[in-house]
């Protein structure tokens, strides 16, 4: 009898450690680069992974920085604090393009409401932080193959610079095939498609041989947000005014008042991004077919349909489809059903 008993403990018991090591495993591993300062909708989409952890849907391994301004960092590291992420690893563009100080950084770095201020860096460039392209390789190296979805939403300067560096004490392999390796999907909010506008997108530019290098050069699948996209969806600034807790002094409220006057519905490039690579199941995009992106002498992005390729972009049609993925992208930036 209690042999039987034995047996049956053991098996419950197995069964819920594997339960458990399955759902532990289950967090997508996420590294997001950002170019936070130069537009508010980077904070949007920074706090929607933040809120994908929370839910455990994701594991967000780390964070680099694209903009080369000393406050984007601070601002980082206390965004994150104020979001109980400790300490989350940190790269930083050193000698990139982009270096002004924006319209938020330190301006909400300097808020101070109910005598105390609103964000607690414990982090600054004095810290030896590392180059970006640089945590980038520990990070690839410490996960399992062809597992890591990479995020980024501002100029391409640490994903060249991963894709062009060689071996070092983290890999023997050189960056393009630390990618190759280690990278199931690049999710980039770059470029312009379509017809119905012609212009070099910013993001593009800011960096252009960046651009050129990565498109180029990525050896996994890339799919892109256009700015297009990001201007057909406009995120509610009744949702910054009353979807929040505390809001006159939640950091993400702070800083969207002060980037312009209110009211504005702003624009969600950079959430469209994120979006698509956590929920790609969800189909609140459409994605073109399959081809290749090129980036030209000025920066346009140049779409070439092919079976073989590895790129496609996102589209989006009809009021109705754009108000589900507008009230999907209000959820995940509240941390709220809607």
């Amino acid at each position: 009898m209690f042999k039987y008993i034995a047996i049956i403990l053991i098996t419950v018991s197995l069964f819920c450690s594997c339960a458990q090591q399955k759902e532990t495993t289950s967090a997508i591993p996420v590294i997001l680069d950002t170019d936070v300062g130069n537009d508010i909708d980077d904070v949007l989409a920074m706090q929607m992974l933040l809120n994908y952890e929370k839910k455990g849907k994701i594991d967000l391994l780390g964070i680099t920085i694209s903009k080369c301004n000393p406050y984007s960092l601070e601002y980082i590291d206390a965004y994150c604090r104020f979001n109980d992420k400790y300490d989350i690893p940190l790269g930083y563009a050193y000698n990139g393009m982009n270096t002004d100080d924006g319209h938020y950084l330190r301006q909400t770095l300097d808020t101070i409401i109910d005598n105390n201020k609103i964000l607690h860096p414990k982090r600054s460039l004095k810290d030896h932080i590392p180059e970006g392209y640089k945590l980038l390789r520990k990070l690839l190296a410490e996960q399992e193959d062809h597992s890591v979805v990479f995020i980024t939403l501002g100029p391409e300067t640490n994903l060249a610079r991963l894709l062009i560096s060689e071996a070092d004490e983290y890999s023997e392999l050189d960056g393009k095939a630390l990618v190759a390796q280690k990278v199931k999907l690049l999710s980039v909010m770059g470029g312009l498609y379509g017809n119905e506008f012609d212009f070099p997108e910013w993001n593009i530019v800011n960096d252009l041989n960046a651009a050129q290098i990565t498109f180029k050069e990525w050896p996994t699948p890339i799919i892109a947000s256009g700015w297009e996209l990001g201007n057909k969806i406009r995120y509610p600034h009744q949702s910054i005014l009353n979807d929040f807790a505390d809001s006159y002094k939640h950091p993400l409220c702070v800083s969207y008042k002060i980037y312009q006057e209110m009211p504005y519905d702003r624009e969600t490039w950079d959430l469209t991004s994120v979006l698509q690579a956590i929920e790609p199941d969800n189909n609140y995009f459409n994605l073109s077919e399959k081809g290749t992106i090129t980036i030209d002498s000025i920066g346009q992005s140049l779409f070439s349909p092919s079976e073989s390729g590895k790129h496609q972009y996102l589209t989006i049609q009809g009021e109705e489809n754009i108000r589900a993925t507008r009230n999907a992208l209000i959820r995940q930036v509240t941390g709220k059903e809607n």
